[in-house]
């Protein structure tokens, strides 16, 4: 499996930031918060990506849905410190678009990681909407 691309990954260049409070309940056995811990933080900030982006809503039978996710990790996380989730949009196809997302806790990146989204209706898969496609150019990762 290649390794994410972490040079495209400057939190500096993303869009949105995220906060997520850690819970007692986010812990492993090893007293660190556990990886799917992790994979929920990356998902509840790409719906608050969405929200903050006016994205939510599709509309006329379309759907969006995850096609893919990878995640890397890079450092521990540790309760009760936050959590900070930087979101931004890496690349746009006809269908699809991908996200990169980087995950910091107390200054240090802890996690990396990248979600291909892909629009699809009753027929299977299909072209992103227009509104949709102006939203995501203007959030792309260091398009300020």
């Amino acid at each position: 499996m290649a390794r994410l691309d972490r040079a495209r990954l400057d939190v500096a260049e993303f869009p949105v930031r995220f906060v997520v409070q850690t819970r007692f309940d986010d812990l492993d056995m090893l007293g660190h918060v556990n990886n799917v811990s992790v994979v929920v933080f990356l998902q509840e900030a790409r719906v608050d990506f969405n929200h903050q982006a006016g994205l939510m809503r599709v509309g006329d039978g379309v759907r969006m849905m995850a096609a893919g996710l990878t995640v890397e990790f890079a450092g521990e996380m540790h309760h009760p410190a936050p959590i900070e989730v930087f979101t931004g949009v890496l690349g746009i196809g006809r269908t699809s678009f991908t996200l990169g997302q980087v995950v910091c806790q107390e200054g240090r990146k802890t996690a990396y990681g990248e979600a291909t989204l892909v629009f699809a209706d009753a027929n299977g898969t299909t072209p992103i909407p227009a509104d949709w496609r102006r939203g995501l150019e203007r959030l792309v990762i260091g398009a300020k």
